[in-house]
């Protein structure tokens, strides 16, 4: 599989215009090569929660504004957990 990844001057991009949270369909948010470790690095570092493996993300292009919303798991001493991700059309 390959994908085109973010990386790290967008990342910091996102911050500047106070982006919080993406998410991505692909197994990392890194480009094809780098480290996935690095994409989270660098999220972290700037407060840009991110999400990855989402899926049927294109059956929300077109349908107009939606609330995304992502219920996680409680993992006790964990940084991170799956999610069940949910979007409600306003």
């Amino acid at each position: 599989m390959t994908f085109l990844g973010w990386r790290r001057s967008q990342c910091i991009g996102w911050q500047i215009r106070a982006i919080g949270m993406f998410g991505v369909e692909a197994v990392s948010p890194s480009p094809a090569g780098e480290l996935n470790i690095r994409a989270h690095q660098i999220c972290s570092e700037r407060e840009i929660t991110l999400m990855e493996c989402l899926f049927n993300l294109d059956k929300l292009v077109g349908r107009g504004r939606f609330r995304f919303v992502g219920f996680p798991f409680k993992i006790r001493g964990g940084s991170g957990s799956p999610i069940r991700a949910l979007a409600s059309f306003e």
